[in-house]
């Protein structure tokens, strides 16, 4: 059992705190604290994890965090994220009386299967024969029946979810938006003051315009820069890692309705804690359902694919 993380539960405890409390407090989930309260570091995605959200806890409780770190560093160091697995390869073999006793067993069971076989067979064939005597009963009450026209069917519809909208209701659409927005400009307008009006269009719409332009620079230079960029998402509480091939790396805890840029040229790997509330978003497209709700997923690769579209893929 993690003294560490006796310590930890011990110290919540004396302090009368509930897992909810410590949700709300810490912005950390309730499966992390009892990961944590259990001693359960070396399954986190990595030691810069595992450090992190101990030191946060430790502060949070009021706790020693030199104390902390010697008790981590005693039960979970960097080594213990990059152990290769071990498989181990069985060459025993069953006992000369155990297949012995196989091999009589098996003496006396094939007969029986092969009787039951052949009684199988010939019921089969019985009623089969039986049946093809009994069938042209079945073709002279048919024929004496009036075979009823089949009513004709009613053409297939045509599936129009993704045909082409009638242009002239497009025209239409774009008709009534207009007007409706020339309107509330009419509106608008009026309820401006002249002198106001003049001013604001003399200053104010300079000043929005170049702050939208400075803005879309910045963008544009970032992705000159960096070749792509795509948005992350996120719906709730979770520890994110995330890797580009520009060398770009973050590692952070976001919070509900939290969004994060991360640019790449060619692909970024992804690790996530809660799959189902991240998202990400890219040339306008969102990929989300990465996994299940409280479910980690690790090393997904994001990477455009010829048409463009961003794709992914599970890498170790």
């Amino acid at each position: 059992m993690s003294k560490l993380g006796s310590l930890m539960k011990e110290t919540r405890e004396a302090q009368g705190l509930s897992y909810e409390k410590v949700t709300q407090d810490t912005r950390m989930s309730e499966d992390i604290i009892k990961q944590l309260e259990d001693g359960g570091f070396a399954d986190l995605p990595s030691y810069n994890h595992a450090k992190n959200f101990v030191r946060n806890y430790a502060e949070y409780l009021g706790m020693d965090t030199d104390e902390v770190f010697n008790l981590l560093q005693d039960e979970c160091t960097r080594e213990n994220f990059t152990k290769e697995p071990q498989i181990v390869f069985s060459h025993e073999f069953p006992p000369k009386e155990e297949l012995q006793e196989t091999s009589a067993t098996m003496k006396y069971i094939l007969p029986v299967v092969v009787v039951a076989l052949v009684i199988f067979a010939g019921t089969k064939l019985f009623l089969s024969v039986k049946g093809d005597k009994k069938a042209p009963e079945s073709v002279a009450v048919e024929q004496q029946v009036p075979q009823q026209q089949a009513e004709p069917q009613a053409p297939a519809q045509e599936d129009t979810t993704f045909n082409t909208v009638d242009p002239k209701t497009v025209e239409k659409t774009i008709e009534e938006v207009n007007a409706a927005e020339e309107k509330a400009q009419a509106d608008a307008d009026a309820e401006v003051k002249p002198e106001d009006a003049a001013k604001t269009a003399e200053t104010g719409t300079a000043e929005t315009t170049d702050k939208d332009k400075k803005d879309e620079k910045t963008k544009e230079n970032k992705a000159v820069k960096t070749g792509n960029l795509a948005v992350l998402n996120f719906a709730d509480v979770c520890w994110v890692h995330v890797k580009s091939d520009t060398g770009e790396e973050l590692d952070f805890i976001a919070s509900r309705g939290s969004q994060k840029e991360i640019s790449f040229k060619q692909y970024f790997i992804l690790d996530v804690g809660n799959a189902a509330v991240a998202s990400v978003n890219f040339n306008g497209k969102t990929i989300a359902g990465l996994g299940g709700y409280k479910q980690p997923a690790k090393g997904l690769k994001f990477e455009p694919n010829e048409s463009g579209a961003l794709k992914y893929t599970v890498v170790k």
